[in-house]
C-alpha cells in the first residue's frame, strides 16, 4: 500500500513540475510576444501579452518591468511605479528593479524617493555606476551639492564617470569653492563631447552642439567666479548662444552681480 502511495505522490510531483515548466515556458513566450507587439506599435496587444506573462510566472520581475515600461509609454506613470514596487518586493536582492524604479522616480521629480532607490541599488551593487550617477542627480535636485560632488568624485576616481557626469562635477566645483578645478572638469567634458560628434546623425549632432554651447557658457561662468573677467568676456563674445549678449552686458556692468548669480544658480 505504501509503495502505491509513493508512486502516486511521485506521479503528482512529476506532473506539478511539468506544469510549472510549461507555465514558465509560456511566460517567456508571452514576454517575447509583448516585446514584439510593443516594437510594432500595438500597445494594447503588448499590454495583454504582458498581463498573461505576469499571471503565468508571478515570480518573474522581468515581466513586471516590461509591463511598467508599457504603462510609462502610455503616460500611466503612477501605475508604472506600483508595478515596479511590486517587482522590487518579488526580488528585493536584485538591484535592477530598484534601479529602474529610481530612474522613473527621478524623471517624475520624486527626488527623495529616487535617492532612496539608488541607495538600495548601491547597497546591493556598490559598483553600479548608473545608480551613482542617478544618486548624484537626485542630490543636486535637492540642493545637496557637496554630497553630489563626492558621489561624482568617486566615479571619477574609478574611471567610470561619463562626460555628462564630468560636466555636472565641474559645475558643482564652481559652486562649492573650487572654480579652477571646475573649469578643468568642464573643459575635459567639452573635449569628450566634441570628440564623438562625427559619429552622430544630424539631429543628435545638433543636440550635441547645443550641449557644447552650454558648456562654453559654463566655462565662462567658472572664469567669472575666479575673477578672470577678461577671459570670460572673450569666451562669451565668441558664443553663438542667445544668452551671450545679456551675459556680456551683465559682465560689463556688474561683474560681481554676475559672479553671485552663478553661485546662486541651479545646475539644472
Amino acid at each position: 500500500m505504501s509503495r502505491v502511495l509513493f508512486k502516486i505522490s511521485a506521479g503528482f510531483l512529476v506532473l506539478a513540475l511539468a506544469l510549472l515548466a510549461l507555465s514558465l515556458a509560456l511566460s517567456d513566450y508571452y514576454l517575447a510576444k509583448q516585446r514584439e507587439l510593443a516594437i510594432s506599435g500595438d500597445l494594447r496587444g503588448a499590454m495583454e501579452a504582458s498581463r498573461v506573462a505576469v499571471r503565468l510566472d508571478p515570480f518573474d520581475e522581468e515581466a513586471l518591468e516590461a509591463r511598467a515600461s508599457l504603462l510609462q509609454q502610455q503616460g500611466r506613470s503612477e501605475e508604472a511605479l506600483d508595478v515596479l514596487r511590486e517587482a522590487v518586493e518579488r526580488d528585493p536582492n536584485n538591484y535592477l528593479p530598484h534601479l529602474i524604479l529610481g530612474n522613473l522616480q527621478l524623471s517624475l521629480g520624486r527626488f527623495q524617493e529616487a535617492e532612496e532607490s539608488y541607495r538600495d541599488v548601491l547597497r546591493l551593487n556598490p559598483r553600479a555606476s548608473a545608480a551613482s550617477t542617478g544618486l548624484a542627480q537626485a542630490l543636486i535636485r535637492q540642493g545637496e551639492l557637496e554630497e553630489a560632488r563626492r558621489v561624482y568624485e568617486r566615479l571619477l576616481r574609478r574611471g567610470e564617470i561619463t562626460y555628462l557626469g564630468l560636466y555636472d562635477l565641474g559645475r558643482l566645483c564652481v559652486r562649492t569653492g573650487e572654480p579652477e578645478k571646475g573649469y578643468r572638469y568642464i573643459m575635459r567634458a567639452r573635449r569628450q563631447a566634441a570628440s564623438g560628434m562625427g559619429k552622430l546623425d544630424e539631429a543628435a549632432r545638433e543636440r550635441r552642439r547645443e550641449l557644447i554651447e552650454s558648456m562654453d557658457l559654463a566655462l565662462a561662468d567658472a572664469l567669472v567666479v575666479q575673477g578672470d573677467y577678461v577671459r570670460a568676456r572673450r569666451m562669451i563674445a565668441q558664443s553663438n548662444s542667445e544668452q551671450a549678449p545679456a551675459l556680456l552686458h551683465l559682465l560689463d556692468t556688474d561683474p560681481e552681480g554676475y559672479r553671485r548669480s552663478v553661485l546662486d544658480s541651479e545646475i539644472y
